[in-house]
């Protein structure tokens, strides 16, 4: 008999060691990687790259931090309302023609939502102090589902300030909330719906509100 030894006597527990290295690497760099803050959270998902088409918002904002009114004037606290992703649009007194586009469009992709549609809504946020009857008058008959609130163009700027969305007086753009009240990503006109609609079934399949 010869006394050569077999390799797979060394092979074996060989691959087994590669295995528990690779598993115990994979463990590691979870928890090196793994964002404690909003903050990292979306700095991780820009350096990794993720399918979402709307642009991320860094650093995040706190909704909590804007003073929010309802049509009565009474103080409208995110907490207070059910858990929902919402979408903000903050435009004046009178929602003219890139307005009214904007709207058309997250209409049609809360619409197009399916059994989801109640756990998104649409929030137009007038920056002035009290809407043009005919802005009120397309509201009724093309936006029934559209809620209302109000706060001033100074505080919501002051809110985005420092942040990556270049926001001013008269800017169109849709700023996309988390159900736990955090801004975390935007759109602006001329993006198509079906890039909204995408990322809106991604993020309400895979959250857990």
């Amino acid at each position: 008999m010869s006394n050569a030894q077999n390799p797979s006597r060394f092979t074996a527990p060989l691959q087994v060691v590669l295995m528990l290295v690779i598993v115990i690497a994979t463990i590691v760099a979870g928890f090196v990687m793994m964002p404690s803050n909003k903050e990292e959270e979306a700095s991780l998902l820009g350096r990794l790259g993720t399918t979402n088409h709307g642009t991320l918002l860094i650093p995040v904002r706190d909704i909590a931090q804007l003073q929010l009114l309802d049509e009565s004037g009474n103080p409208w606290r995110w907490d207070e309302h059910k858990a929902k992703w919402r979408m903000l649009i903050p435009s004046g007194s009178r929602c003219e023609q890139e307005c009214q586009e904007l709207l058309y469009v997250t209409r049609q992709t809360h619409l197009l939502l399916g059994k989801n549609t109640g756990r998104f809504e649409r929030i137009y946020l007038n920056l002035d102090a009290t809407i043009d009857p005919q802005t009120s008058e397309y509201f009724e008959k093309e936006q029934p589902y559209l809620k209302i609130l109000n706060t001033d163009s100074a505080g919501f700027g002051r809110w985005l300030a420092d942040s990556n969305l270049s926001w001013q007086e008269g800017t169109m753009v849709a700023v996309l909330v988390d159900p736990a009240g955090q801004a975390m990503m935007f759109y602006t006109p001329g993006q198509p719906g079906t890039h909204l609609l995408e990322d809106l079934s991604h993020l309400l399949r895979y959250s857990a509100d």
